[in-house]
């Protein structure tokens, strides 16, 4: 297998939403986040968000698709239960399916990543997570499936396996006493620092896995920052029904849904931070089934080099949204 294939590998646990590997710095920052949550709307609140994925190998007209798949985040809070507080869960599902302009040894090959964190609703510090990554067998490279367990207020400990050779290996981290926000929220932590046009708000959270391979307790200083103007992203005629307003184009009377977003960049702050993650956040809340939703992210995109060189570019694009539980979520 050629060496693309290793990086395009690698690379998919930096896909699964902030979990790339980077220089980080650990001194403490201040953290202000909204209160309540952006998502909240009342008592047990539910988010639930789809995205279609695409992975091109450029950004230009000629860029190709190397693959398509899903991405979904489900959120939902509960009073008491696991802890003295109320608590809320954070799911995510992610699976791509590569096509025939991706490598040979790849086409067809499909790779997933869930998982599930527990957190308290108001101050949204982890308090449990768990993560499945699933490496689809690529011939002449490591699998790097694995999972990982985490409890962060009464076992101070996680667990990582990994799934990929013929027998499970597994390893242990400690987690020191304290309050910690996870990776796997990344962009719902993003989310809830009082963005605004023009500003930049910090925040911090653990990289599990990053602990494992660097064999020691890793958490991040991050950066949730935001272009001093507001942009403008269209996902389609649909979000009429969530109360954005339409536009018609005076020339040719075409009728457009654009979505005014705060546009952010999610980084590490550190001088090697590596490329940002970019979010479209909503400037206006979604409104529907008369709940409020503020800060939806709309539309989020990822590039990924090795050295100065685009090895991919990954878009997320919202295809729905409900804020109403169903027997089918």
């Amino acid at each position: 297998m050629n060496t693309s294939i290793k990086r395009k590998v690698a690379a998919l646990l930096a896909l699964a939403l902030g979990t790339t590997a980077l220089c980080g710095c650990n001194q403490e920052v201040p953290v202000t986040l909204d209160t309540p949550s952006p998502w909240h709307d009342g008592s047990n609140s539910y988010e639930r968000l789809v995205y279609d994925v695409t992975i091109y190998n450029g950004t230009g007209d000629d860029r190709e698709t190397l693959a398509n798949g899903s991405l979904a985040f489900t959120l939902e809070e509960f009073s008491g239960g696991a802890t003295a507080f109320g608590y809320s869960t954070l799911d995510m599902d992610f699976t791509v399916t590569y096509t025939d302009k991706a490598a040979e040894s790849e086409r067809g090959l499909t790779d997933t990543v869930t998982s599930r964190v527990e957190f308290l609703t108001d101050s949204l510090h982890a308090s449990k997570s768990s993560k499945t990554v699933a490496v689809a067998k690529r011939e002449g490279v490591a699998d790097l499936s694995y999972k990982i367990e985490a409890d962060y207020m009464n076992e101070h400990s996680a667990t990582v396996t990994m799934t990929g050779g013929e027998e499970d290996v597994i390893s242990n981290i400690a987690i020191p006493s304290g309050t910690y926000y996870d990776n796997e929220m990344m962009f719902y932590l993003a989310r809830a620092t009082k963005l605004a046009a023009g500003g930049s708000c910090a925040f911090k959270m653990v990289n599990l896995f990053d602990s494992y391979n660097t064999g020691k307790f890793t958490d991040y200083n991050m950066v949730a920052s935001v272009d001093e103007d507001i942009a403008s992203v269209e996902i389609g005629d649909w979000v009429k029904d969530y109360g954005v307003e339409p536009v018609t184009n005076e020339e040719t009377l075409a009728v457009s849904f654009p979505i005014p977003c705060y546009y952010t960049s999610v980084y590490i702050n550190d001088t090697r931070h590596g490329p940002p993650h970019y979010v479209y956040y909503s400037e206006k809340p979604f409104v529907s089934d008369g709940k409020t939703h503020n800060k939806i992210p709309v539309f989020m995109h990822y590039s990924e080099y090795y050295g100065n060189l685009l090895s991919r570019y990954t878009e997320y694009k919202l295809t729905s949204c409900s804020f109403v539980k169903t027997t089918q979520d």
